[in-house]
Parts: structure tokens; sequence; C-alpha cells
């Protein structure tokens, strides 16, 4: 079941939103949130510098995450971002963050107080929004109460299935271990280096 639905990024639908399901196949697996590789949301989303700069970000949080000692997880990934803005929006066609929920497992031995005592940086919403235009929420899955967490995982997916003009529409989950990070920046590194981005 872990990857049921692991793949390529659907193309943007004719409104430039990722479509919210396979519509050959509604009732399959293959729907959002999409489970994708860290390298392959570089290379679909890194199209401007600009967006290169957010994708960037994305990184340097997850290494501030890494070394808080949350590598366990998955995270959901919305927002403008994985939408087409510049075909689609002309009032503002260039994202200005991405957003984020890191569902994570603290590790064994620790408490949520404990890395938060530790690290409250990561759970600083707006030094991180501030610092790496991430608008970024956590979710512990081994502290919370399930129902708490089925409650949290419904009230996002509600929330990021749809446009504000009501537009169905699908997002990505990526795996929070650490393991293509490395890959990921050499990816990035190489197309901004190929497409010239200010240093």
């Amino acid at each position: 079941m872990a990857n049921r639905y692991a793949g390529r990024i659907p193309d943007w639908d004719g409104e430039g939103v990722i479509p919210a399901m396979d519509p050959r196949d509604p009732t399959s697996y293959n729907r959002s949130p999409y489970r994708v590789s860290l390298v392959e949301v570089m290379e679909r989303f890194g199209s401007s510098e600009a967006r290169r700069g957010l994708l960037s970000g994305l990184l340097d949080f997850r290494a501030e995450l890494h070394q808080a000692g949350l590598t366990e997880g998955f995270q959901w990934i919305d927002g403008s971002f994985v939408e087409d803005l510049e075909r689609t929006r002309q009032d503002f066609p260039i994202p200005r963050d991405i957003d984020v929920v890191t569902f994570f497992y603290v590790s064994e031995g620790q408490t949520d107080e404990n890395v938060y005592r530790a690290s409250p940086g990561v759970f600083d919403n707006a030094r991180i929004k501030e610092t790496h235009k991430i608008d970024s929420y956590l979710v512990s899955l081994r502290q919370a109460d399930p129902e708490i967490i089925v409650d949290l995982a419904a009230y996002w997916y509600s929330l990021w299935s749809h446009t504000r003009a009501e537009k169905w529409k699908g997002y990505l989950q990526i795996s929070l271990a650490p393991d293509e990070d490395e890959a990921a920046r050499n990816e990035l590194n190489r197309m901004s280096v190929e497409n010239g981005d200010a240093q």
C-alpha cells in the first residue's frame, strides 16, 4: 500500500491545477495527495529562478527538520506553488511561498516537548515563512491522539483539495527522510547554473 500511487506528477489541467484524481478511474488509488520523489518536485517545479529560490528554501527547511531529528514521516506540498500561475494568474504570476504540512514521528525515547525545547525554531511558523518562504505546519504522528490525527488530516485535505474558487485540485506528498535531499539539491543547482541564475 505504501507505493500505491508513487510516480509521475500529473500534468496541469486546462485551469492550471493538478487533477485531484484520475478522471478515467475516479475510484482508484491514483489520486491526491500524489506520492512522488523529492527530485521529481525539483524537476517539475524548478522552471524559473523564482521557483528555484522557493525550492531551495524548501530544502533548507528540510535540513533544519533533519537537524532537529525529524527524519521520519512525510510532507504534503500545496498552495499556488503547485499551480500553473505563470499561465493562469495575471494578477500574481509568481508563487510567493510553498505551503507545507509536515507529518512527523519523533525518535524513539523522545517526546514532542523534548524536540520543541531542543529546536524551537522549526516550530516557529513566522520565522520559517520569513527565512525559507515556507508556510509551515507540523503534525506529530507519534504523540497525538489518533482521532486528532484523523481530524487534522481531514482538515488539511478539505482545505487543500479545492482552490478558493472551489475548483477541485490535487497536491503532493514527499517523504520526510533525508535520502533524496542531496540529489535534489544537486538537481536544483544544475538547473540554476544551466539557466544562469544570480548567485
